[in-house]
């Protein structure tokens, strides 16, 4: 069994637009991998939530809660060697909600299903077929 982590916008779209997952990426999200949902994707649905970017049919813990029961995700805890790793990270990509699920990606050697490819920029095994 294989560890993966996912970005948000996948948590999003199993929820909502399961079609715009890619067969690969979808039959890891249905294997019996372990996938991890970050803190950081609780943090930005969060904000998406409060600033009207993101409509859901839940209150933010219910959801979070459903999507894990429903999808089997670990949640993942941000650690200070997670948030130091960001540090060393180029500025590619200024999104402080990437930057951190890519230093958590690659201090914990963990592939990354997203569609984002600017995470190809800083060596990450990113998923997305």
């Amino acid at each position: 069994m294989e560890k993966y982590l996912i970005d948000t916008h996948v948590l999003i779209w199993m929820a909502q637009q399961p079609e715009n997952i890619p067969p690969l990426a979808k039959a890891i999200l249905e294997s019996e991998n372990e996938i991890l949902l970050s803190y950081v994707c609780v943090w930005e649905i969060a904000i998406k939530v409060r600033t009207k970017k993101l409509e859901i049919q839940l209150e933010l813990p219910d959801y979070i809660n459903s999507s894990v029961q429903k999808y089997g995700f670990q949640l993942f805890p941000i650690t200070l060697s997670h948030i130091y790793h960001t540090f060393h990270l180029e500025l590619y990509h200024r999104d402080p909600f990437d930057r951190l699920l890519i230093a958590q990606s690659v201090f914990e050697d963990t592939p990354i299903i997203s569609s984002d490819e600017i995470f190809d920029s800083y060596g990450v095994k990113r998923i997305w077929k």
